[in-house]
Parts: C-alpha cells; structure tokens; sequence
C-alpha cells in the first residue's frame, strides 16, 4: 500500500513537471524532450492500471507536434489537455487514496 502512495505522488509530479516543461518550451529540441516524457507519463499510467489519465495522456500526444524550425501549431491546445489531466489527476488519485485509508 505504501508502494501505491508513492506510485501516486511519482505519477502526480510528473504531470507537474510536464505542465512546467510545457510553458518553457522555447526550441524544438525540448518540444521533442517534451513529447518523449509525456510518451513515457502514458506508459506508466498504462502499467498501472489509470485508463482515464492514460486516455488524457493520449489526447496531449495527439495535440503534441513536434516541429524542426517553428513553434508548434497547436501550443494552446495542449497546454489545455495538460490541464485537464492534472485535475483529473488531483480528483482520480486523491480519490483512492482516501478510499484505501477507510
């Protein structure tokens, strides 16, 4: 259960970093960075089990274009899909872990 705990601390600031990396964002080379880490946020959410953040994850990939010379089209959009998958976050991981206290 402890495990559990940190699983969930881990996942959650991991979402924060993204949402921080996010707003830096300023070269190409860390938009791909960026990419990279929000691909590796959706493999562990996958392996453990949360489907809804995975699904959020997915939605952030799939506005996620990584662009060689430019900004990406879509910086808007994802930084209102990273949003949403901290909330949910906050909500879905808060949730069980009072569950698992009761």
């Amino acid at each position: 259960m402890i495990q559990d705990g940190r699983e969930r601390t881990a996942i959650l600031h991991e979402i924060e970093a993204l949402c921080i990396m996010h707003e830096k964002i300023t070269q190409s080379s860390e938009c791909r960075e960026f990419n990279h880490c929000a691909a590796l946020l959706l493999q562990k959410l996958e392996d453990a089990g949360y489907y809804r953040l995975a699904d959020r994850a997915m939605d952030l990939l799939a506005s996620c274009n990584p662009k060689d010379l430019s900004q990406c089209d879509s910086v808007q959009r994802a930084r209102d899909v990273l949003e949403r998958l901290r909330d949910l976050a906050m909500v879905n991981l808060g949730k069980e872990k009072r569950l698992k206290r009761a």
